[in-house]
């Protein structure tokens, strides 16, 4: 996504979310009332993205697909009134970075070469709390590149606790002396 479209996304969703008003619970609810709106909206989407079709008939769809009744509705028709509702999917990204900073979570993704048990989930999503001491959200992906062991990315930081990535920690330290 270009810059300024990441630009756009973070203020509309900064704006969206001034709606809750310091209150986590209605930021929460406001969240998943947007989410709700583009569901439903997923059917007509290629219509409300598509630049020939007139402001009035996309605001038609999409009252007819979700129709008026709260908040989330008035700022998706915003959005297609403005024509901007192509940002919609960033938006919702940005608002669960606000949600979450509201909250404290952090949000980490786990690469591993295969499924993990619900035990190893546990003890793992311990762990990295500890570590990060924060509340986390854990998202397990697997990646048959990996050989073995883990691959943790939250933010910025990388944690490799894999086979390859423990072996080039050792041939590094064997080769400096």
């Amino acid at each position: 996504m270009k810059a300024n479209m990441s630009v756009l996304a973070q203020r509309y969703a900064k704006a969206y979310d001034l709606v809750a008003k310091n209150d986590n619970a209605a930021a929460q609810k406001n969240y998943e009332l947007f989410k709700e709106a583009l569901s439903s909206l997923k059917p007509v989407e290629e219509y409300i993205n598509n630049p020939t079709i007139s402001p009035s008939v996309k605001l038609e769809l999409a009252s007819k697909a979700y129709g008026n009744a709260d908040t989330a509705a008035s700022f998706v028709k915003l959005l297609i009134s403005a024509g901007r509702y192509y940002l919609a999917g960033e938006i919702a990204k940005e608002l669960q970075n606000l949600l979450d900073a509201r909250l404290g979570i952090k949000r980490a993704t786990v690469f591993s070469a295969g499924e993990l048990d619900d035990g190893a989930k546990r003890g793992l999503g311990e762990a990295l709390s500890k570590y990060f001491n924060s509340a986390l959200a854990l998202d397990y992906k697997t990646d048959a590149s990996l050989l073995s062991g883990v691959v943790i990315r939250c933010g910025d930081l990388l944690i490799d606790a894999s086979a390859e990535g423990r072996i080039k920690q050792m041939t590094k330290i064997l080769t400096e002396r």
